[in-house]
């Protein structure tokens, strides 16, 4: 029984053999020249190769219910947007999304600044596009009849922060410290997530630290500013969130990517604003970003002692 290759191989022999020796080389070279050029597309094809769906994920949401409650109307808008499936990867914290870009089991990833450089130290995650968020700035707030008027008042108190490595709630606050004269051994700092106000307003912290989007939501929004709440301290203008992709993907279907949402970048906000989640992106905008963009963040962690954290 012959294999298909040797069977091939007997039918040019047999062709060589009728045309006579002296059509015998010329054969020869184009039946090599079409056996590498088969190699070659094939080759040049593979590495072009666009996936047949979008694993999705946000690093700050937990659970397939708060996916779907807060990015629904927006994934199915950028499944139309891509012409490729879309599917929820539910991720557990932050961290978790980097050993399933490395495990290639996730593919796109919206993250926050601070995310998006653990994704880049851990599994090389490509920067896509920004996500502008206006007046994104980390913020120190101290009750107006503490005493407290500026950072360098600080020392020795106690600081409520959003979480662990959340930018406007962490890390740059204590950059802003470290700044002012106040290093991290000078202060306590209780992570307290979403109940940092409360605390300051009960008298159990000394101040507390969040993001401008934040300050707005539970002081500015209800009336109480220039009340019993101070602002003390403000940053510079902070990173845009951004979304990332497994580098996997390969350059060329990542630029296409990146083109098909800035053409789109209306209807893919306004997909977003269909949940009141993300009101904080009411005025963005899509921007091309680079990880040259987020270096003063990551020169945040080392001041303050903290690189380890995005290695």
């Amino acid at each position: 029984m012959l294999y298909a290759g040797q069977a091939v191989l007997l039918a040019f022999l047999l062709v060589a053999a009728m045309v006579g020796r002296r059509f015998f080389l010329g054969y020869s070279l184009l039946f090599l020249g079409g056996c590498g050029l088969a190699k070659t597309n094939s080759t040049t094809n593979s590495q072009f190769d666009y996936p047949n769906k979008l694993h999705f994920a946000v690093t700050d949401l937990s659970g397939s219910d708060a996916l779907e409650r807060d990015f629904g109307a927006f994934r199915q808008v950028l499944e139309e947007t891509l012409q490729l499936p879309v599917v929820f990867f539910a991720v557990e914290n932050y961290s978790a999304a980097a050993p399933a870009l490395l495990a290639n089991e996730l593919d796109f990833v919206m993250a926050g600044p601070s995310e998006y450089l653990l994704l880049r130290a851990r599994a090389g995650a490509i920067p896509i596009l920004g996500i502008t968020r206006p007046k994104y700035a980390a913020m120190v707030m101290t009750r107006i009849d503490s005493g407290i008027d500026q950072l360098s008042d600080l020392k020795g108190k106690t600081i409520a922060m959003r979480t662990e490595g959340s930018t406007a709630g962490h890390i740059m606050p204590m950059k802003m410290l470290l700044d002012a004269g106040v290093p991290p051994e000078d202060y306590q700092v209780v992570m307290l997530n979403r109940q940092g106000f409360e605390a300051l307003q009960s008298g159990q912290v000394d101040a507390w630290s969040d993001s401008h989007d934040r300050y707005v939501e539970y002081v500015k929004a209800p009336g109480l500013e220039g009340t019993d709440i101070q602002v003390i301290a403000a940053s510079d203008h902070l990173p845009p969130d951004v979304f990332v992709a497994n580098p996997s993907l390969g350059p060329r279907y990542l630029e296409e990517l990146r083109t098909q949402m800035l053409d789109h970048q209306e209807t893919l906000i306004a997909a977003l604003l269909a949940s009141e989640a993300n009101q904080k992106y009411k005025t963005s905008e899509l921007v091309a970003v680079t990880d040259a963009d987020y270096q003063v963040l990551r020169d945040s962690y080392y001041a303050i002692g903290q690189g380890s954290a995005i290695e």
